[in-house]
């Protein structure tokens, strides 16, 4: 006898047998597991499906009036007037305070809003959801709204940004439902107003970020299945992660886990036996190691992606894909503030979060303070302009007020290093650190933020960015066929690299301080091994490092988005971009040439004939 509910037979009537479940939470994510294994597993019968329970809901609202709501469902929650008359008292008593100047009164009313609005988001939400208010369900099943929008509605909104997105700091302690007064009306129209100013630019932003995306991952497309000059990965190279992250799934192991061996597609059943086999650290196959000297990429370090039939093809855009992709996210989060009357925060959010860490700015806002050498701090100083100074190997460094300070007098640290928090700077760790780290803390930095700014984005598609991106060398001396200050691609410059002879093979302890020669986990080579990096090494088995006591002949660069095809090896690809006057210019100057053959479908489609018929571009 199985005890059920008539809305969970009519829905599981409608799947295939297999994915039947009549415990199943049918809310946002439950939703979306079902939705993603149904694609997967049914894609033939996707669209019936989707049509029968469509149907469904369409007769339930049809025969139950739906989510009709009354005036009693807009009442404040007894969480929103607790919250609003403890909030009141808190800052009556800073008002009160005569101690405090007026910004650190600001200050602290904004500080308490937002800790207490925090609180209430969830609150408010989970107590209107146990009294079964309509506009909770909404939220539940993801149809309509979040829960900041229910906060607004039947709680309070808190602090409003102003046309600058800086807080104001008048609180908003009413509902919409209840009506705002005078100050708080005031406070919220500036948010407002933002919102229809976003929704009306949104699309334009988000279209510049889309083209600059495009420009990055348009040569990573599929060339290739594997490294055919490597098999056995002698030399250990993938991305390190760990067991617990879903998004696992999908990728091939990069060297063997347990009882699973290199090139196994991990599922989430092979990634539940590996935890429960004592397995926390995984290498997986991932484009920002590794890669063919034509620009693309190979179908092995993609992994399974959206077609989940197969590995990628040859000749298949996975880059543009995955860059449309991360667009179209940031569309919807850009429209999506016009429900929020614009987010409040101290930091770049959506799309000046990722124009800021793909274009690099020299002004960059809200980043961290990074050390510029290995050292001891000596000293942290207040500014006379303002925050603090870090002494370094009797370098200055600058921490802005209200920086919060991650090192202390005495602390060993090294170049690149964050000593403050904030954004890191994508440049700083390039240059101290290395391609394979910066393309890391690239994907780290990008992830975190974005899904912090709610806009969910999946980590093999920022791998494909970090890649695109992150893969630039200055020339330092001549080598091959290049002078010094050429700036071209790293996968170029590693493909054609043979160790010295005079490189010799060692322990990473005995390491520290030389440059690797060949690439080694996500580490690429040029890479200064430095002591942070030896737990890594430990930790996934890496015992001898191929190493010289000199760099390279380049150095690691970082190039903005709006640049980088200027820096493209096809004269003709450049034209994809900006600058094409002197992008053309420069290629007259160093001989450049073009190849309608390769990975960018540019000289192809110019060339008139044969586009989509040879070459990789020809598609599958």
């Amino acid at each position: 006898m199985r005890t059920t509910t008539i809305g969970q037979v009519l829905v599981n009537n409608a799947l295939p047998r297999e994915l039947r479940n009549y415990s199943r939470v049918f809310d946002k994510k439950g939703a979306g597991e079902l939705f993603n294994r149904l694609a997967t597993e049914h894609p033939d019968a996707y669209k019936d499906v989707l049509q029968q329970l469509m149907h469904i809901g369409k007769d339930y609202a049809y025969y139950t009036g739906g989510n009709t709501f009354s005036l009693d469902h807009l009442r404040p929650t007894q969480a929103a007037r607790a919250a609003r008359d403890e909030l009141k008292r808190q800052i009556g008593g800073v008002l009160a305070d005569r101690t405090l100047s007026p910004e650190q009164r600001n200050a602290r009313i904004v500080e308490l809003t937002n800790a207490v609005t925090d609180k209430l988001t969830n609150s408010g939400y989970e107590e209107a959801q146990a009294a079964g208010n309509p506009f909770a369900t909404q939220v539940l099943s993801g149809s309509r709204g979040n829960k900041a929008n229910l906060r607004g509605l039947i709680s309070f909104d808190g602090i409003a940004p102003d046309h600058h997105g800086n807080p104001i700091p008048v609180p908003i302690l009413h509902s919409y439902s209840e009506g705002l007064g005078p100050g708080e009306y005031q406070a919220a129209a500036y948010g407002a107003r933002k919102g229809l100013v976003d929704t009306k630019l949104g699309t334009q932003r988000s279209g510049y970020a889309a083209k600059q995306l495009t420009q990055l991952t348009h040569r990573l497309l599929v060339s290739g299945l594997d490294d055919d000059d490597d098999p056995d990965n002698q030399n250990r190279y993938g991305f390190p992660t760990t067991v617990d992250d879903p998004e696992n799934s999908g990728s091939l192991l990069a060297v063997d886990a347990g009882p699973y061996k290199r090139n196994t597609i991990l599922t989430p059943k092979i990634l539940a036996d590996l935890k429960r086999a004592g397995v926390n650290d995984l290498l997986v196959r991932s484009p920002i190691a590794g890669g063919p000297v034509d620009g693309g990429v190979y179908s092995r370090d993609l992994g399974l992606r959206e077609r989940r039939t197969g590995l990628a093809p040859v000749g298949d855009y996975v880059g543009m894909a995955a860059a449309q992709a991360i667009a179209e996210k940031l569309t919807q989060a850009s429209l999506g503030s016009k429900h929020g009357g614009g987010a409040r925060g101290t930091g770049p959010t959506g799309f000046a979060l990722i124009n800021q860490l793909i274009q690099n700015p020299e002004n960059f806002t809200g980043g961290a303070t990074h050390s510029t050498a290995d050292g001891i701090v000596q000293e942290i100083r207040s500014a006379p302009q303002g925050g603090s100074y870090i002494l370094v190997n009797n370098e200055e460094h600058y921490s802005p007020p209200g920086a919060k300070i991650r090192v202390k007098t005495g602390d060993s640290v090294e170049a690149g290093d964050m000593m403050t928090d904030g954004i890191p700077n994508g440049a700083e760790i390039i240059k101290h650190k290395g391609v394979g780290e910066g393309r890391r803390y690239f994907v780290d930095t990008l992830r975190g933020a974005l899904k912090g700014s709610g806009i969910d984005v999946h980590r093999r598609n920022i791998e494909l960015i970090a890649r695109g991106l992150i893969n630039h060398v200055r020339v330092t001396d001549p080598w091959d066929d290049y002078a010094p200050d050429d700036v071209i691609p790293y996968n170029v410059a590693a493909a054609r690299w043979q160790p010295r002879p005079d490189a010799r093979a060692v322990a990473p302890k005995q390491a520290v301080g030389r440059y690797l020669e060949a690439p080694t986990l996500h580490y690429t080579v040029g890479t200064r091994i430095q002591p942070s990096m030896l737990p890594t090494f430990e930790r996934y088995g890496v015992g001898s490092l191929q190493t010289h006591d000199d760099p390279p002949p380049w150095e690691p660069e970082m190039v903005r988005a709006q640049a980088s095809i200027s820096t493209d090896p096809d004269w003709m690809t450049r034209m994809l971009g900006s600058g094409q006057k002197g992008s053309l210019l420069d290629s007259v100057h160093r001989g450049g040439t073009s190849d309608t053959s390769g990975t960018s479908f540019v000289p192809a489609l110019a060339s008139g004939t044969g586009f989509g018929q040879q070459g990789l571009t020809k598609g599958w």
